[in-house]
């Protein structure tokens, strides 16, 4: 797990203790999309595992995918 962490925030051009304080805040903002960051992220499920997981169709897990990578990517200061 702290290789997939410190793999995660290399790709995201942070440390893993900022990567671990912005999953902690999308969490209090929103449980589901940091459910789905971890699934993807650190448990390596692919898109339809994920969706399964969580109890959504793929479709919109990959939508919930989608907002969580902005949200992070906000918070984690990238452009």
């Amino acid at each position: 797990v702290l290789d997939r962490i410190a793999h995660a925030a290399r790709a995201l051009g942070t440390d893993g203790v900022e990567l671990y304080d912005a999953l902690a805040s999308l969490s209090d903002t929103d449980e589901e999309l940091a459910r789905i960051v971890e699934l993807r992220t650190f448990g390596g499920l692919t898109m339809d595992e994920t969706a399964r997981a969580v109890g959504m169709s793929k479709a919109t897990a990959e939508r919930r995918w989608a907002v969580a990578k902005m949200w992070l990517s906000r918070a984690l200061g990238a452009p």
